[in-house]
């Protein structure tokens, strides 16, 4: 389902021009600095692999991430290590450490400061929940097996009000797990479509309950990311629909020939299109992606997603006054709490070798410069928390390719990074 009728075109062109002539027009703040601590200094080159998917958490007992530390060519034998920050950041210690056939795990953390940990097996074709207790200091994690959840990219989302978790990998799957590891659901989720197959999956939760999902996909045979979608569930995981409310029902073709929401436009099918980021609050979703058309487009763009209007496509160029985002991988963050709390987007720096930051007071209406990082040799995979810590910082973490001889062969830095927000 394409949501783009033709009489809206030309005014949401006009309403993106003005938007950008109102931002640049504005006077330039001065920018908060996004700081570096290098947590990992001989990783693999796909040590955060990649942005869709959360790998960092804050609770009361500090901050936590995960990485990929080694890889071998046949993906069989990654060592992967989560990691415990008790000074905001500034340094990690090895909380657990293991090798298997996994990508970096996903994380989320309770109001118990409990940690989940997901990682799938490309051996034996499952995937693991590790539960990690605060009261036993995360120790001696408890694992539960999620059957046939395997799959190279995967993401978790935390239910807090109806204690369960989610996870979505890219196998056309989707499970419903509960706080004590149960396995509550475990369904076929989609198929593949006529043209494209489910790649990149992305989960959000908002503060009315609703999950919201998202999704690249890649077209049969070739190396193109084909477009991008959504869904939503108004009941945890149960029951689905678009964004004006048409029940979907699982299971459902990924691509262009199925009944979802489609957010790319319809002349960028043949560029790669790859969703770095997604998050919907009030009503309102938040779609990050770049088209690499030429020139290529770095797309913002804001749904009402009960009626399944796109309000605003700010494209080619995504900026402040000064400030312009672009790249494969960026995430959003926000406090989820706080109904006009200011949003962030945070990517690469699109004239500069570094990360940079912009900022939001409005919903996303306009954006401004706010941060950027020192000089990164090559910023990859850089992803982050979607909510701001209880004392005010947005976390994330990156591998720094410009070092190492290739992203199986050691010797690239993974960093973690933070920047204030605005209070």
């Amino acid at each position: 389902m394409n949501l783009r009728p033709f009489c809206g075109v030309f005014l949401l062109l006009a309403s993106s021009a003005t938007i950008w002539a109102e931002q640049t027009a504005r006077p330039a703040p001065p920018l908060a600095t996004i700081e570096l601590t290098c947590v990992d200094a001989n990783a693999t080159g796909y040590g955060t692999f990649q942005s869709h998917n959360q790998k960092l958490v804050a609770n009361r007992r500090g901050i936590f991430m995960t990485h990929i530390r080694t890889r071998n060519e046949a993906y069989t034998a990654q060592q992967w290590r989560l990691s415990w920050s008790h000074d905001g950041g500034k340094s990690f210690e090895t909380l657990y450490e293991a090798t298997n056939a996994t990508n970096p795990p996903v994380l989320e953390t309770d109001a118990d400061d409990n940690l989940y940990l997901i990682r799938p097996d490309f051996v034996d074709g499952n995937a693991y929940l590790y539960r990690f207790h605060a009261a036993a200091d995360f120790r001696e994690p408890i694992i539960t097996k999620v059957p046939n959840g395997a799959a190279g990219k995967y993401c978790m989302a935390i239910d807090l009000p109806r204690k369960q978790l989610y996870f979505f990998p890219h196998n056309n799957t989707f499970h419903r797990l509960d706080f004590d590891g149960k396995l509550l659901s475990s369904i076929t989720f989609m198929t593949n479509g006529q043209h494209a197959d489910l790649q990149y999956p992305h989960l959000c939760l908002d503060a009315g309950g609703t999950l919201h999902a998202a999704w690249t996909t890649v077209k049969h045979n070739i190396y193109l990311y084909w477009d991008i979608h959504y869904l939503r569930s108004p009941d945890g995981g149960i029951s689905w629909q678009t964004m004006n409310g048409k029940p979907v029902t699982p299971p459902f073709a990924a691509d262009d020939t199925g009944p979802t929401d489609r957010i790319t436009l319809d002349d960028e099918f043949e560029v790669h299109t790859w969703l770095e980021s997604f998050f919907v609050r009030g009503g309102k979703g938040h779609f990050l992606y770049l088209a690499q058309t030429t020139p290529p487009r770095q797309h913002y763009m804001r749904y009402d997603v009960t009626s399944g209007v796109r309000e605003l496509d700010i494209q080619p160029d995504f900026k402040g006054q000064n400030l312009a985002l672009r790249g494969l991988d960026g995430f959003f963050a926000t406090n989820t709490a706080q109904k006009d709390a200011p949003i962030y987007a945070l990517s690469r720096d699109a004239n500069s070798n570094r990360l940079a930051c912009l900022a939001s007071d409005d919903n996303g209406a306009h954006w401004h410069d706010y941060a950027v990082s020192s000089p990164v040799g090559n910023p990859y995979a850089i992803g982050g928390c979607r909510q701001i810590t209880r004392d005010g910082w947005i976390i994330g973490s990156f591998t720094d390719q410009s070092t190492g001889a290739g992203v199986v062969d050691s010797g690239a830095k993974v960093y973690f990074f933070r920047l204030r927000s605005n209070p």
